[in-house]
């Protein structure tokens, strides 16, 4: 092999870990994104509006220039050595690589579904899509490493084998997740769902514009861990609420009316925010706003 050969072969391992590591990346922000769409309408958008900023980011700036920089590489090098398009392992890897860029371009299309809010597959459908990218890494590089010193039937059958134990992990995940998931309180839940029904409520007849309210807190682990937010439209609609003390005294008794655990009350907070504060100190970004 050449001295170019070998240049052209590191820059090519270089972008195919780049580009794996943008599709195993982006499928996991897919997951978080539609398991994001369950959360209250505020948390549900500012949570929304960051994993697209991420996704095409990632998108753009990492996995769509690792797939060229990858694929042309690739091409040199069969340029440079065109001996290895006699090779029968060379031909199952390319229809491998076929396949991933395939996978590459669904990854793509989903990312402009999200975008326009069309949810088409669960998390639990994802987790399994994003199983598959790690099946054609594993038979790409045992193809490119051991080439013909493998039988072809031992290496189907070990690409199948451990296509059934990445799915069988996901499944053992999805068990335990749920297990945990049950584990939480319904009924502290409840409650939690209701106080925002009730401070909804409790604003309307105060605000003029349109608003919504949103929670979000790790209460599972702490009842204390709890945050509401009411989100106007203007500055000044959001200064009005604050300052009406009989408002703001309606919103605490709201935690005692729903028994909302003693201790953690005074804890809870529930504060205002607008949409025009958001929009001049962090670009519009609510989950960067309130990170």
């Amino acid at each position: 092999m050449t001295e170019t050969y070998r240049y052209v072969l590191a820059i090519h391992i270089i972008f195919v870990v780049c580009w794996f590591a943008g599709l195993f990346y982006i499928v996991r922000l897919f997951i978080y994104h539609t398991e994001a769409q369950e959360k209250p309408e505020t948390e549900r958008k500012i949570l929304s509006d960051q994993f697209e900023i991420m996704e095409r980011r990632l998108w753009n700036v990492i996995t769509v220039p690792s797939m060229f920089l990858t694929v042309a590489a690739g091409i040199t090098m069969l340029f440079l050595f065109p001996a290895w398009l006699q090779q029968p392992w060379m031909h199952i890897k390319l229809a491998f690589v076929v396949l991933l860029i395939v996978y590459h371009f669904i990854c793509q299309n989903k990312i402009k579904q999200m975008r326009n809010g069309v949810f088409k597959w669960t998390s639990t459908q994802l987790r399994i899509w994003n199983e598959v990218s790690t099946i054609f890494l594993f038979a790409i590089v045992f193809l490119a490493v051991v080439k013909d010193g493998i039988s072809w039937v031992y290496g189907t059958v070990g690409i199948v084998v451990f296509s059934m134990i990445i799915m069988s992990g996901v499944k053992i995940y999805k068990y335990f997740r749920l297990k945990g998931v049950n584990k939480s309180n319904p009924e502290l839940l409840k409650k939690i769902t209701q106080i925002g029904t009730d401070i909804t409520d409790l604003v309307k007849p105060y605000c003029s514009e349109k608003y919504s309210v949103g929670w979000y807190g790790a209460y599972h682990i702490d009842p204390k861990h709890l945050v509401y937010w009411i989100s106007v439209q203007s500055d000044d609609m959001k200064e009005q609420l604050k300052e009406n003390i009989a408002l703001n005294d309606s919103l605490r008794e709201v935690l005692a009316k729903n028994n909302y655990p003693l201790n953690a009350r005074s804890e809870v907070h529930i504060g205002f925010e607008s949409q025009e504060t958001v929009d001049r100190e962090s670009n519009g970004d609510w989950y960067r706003h309130f990170k």
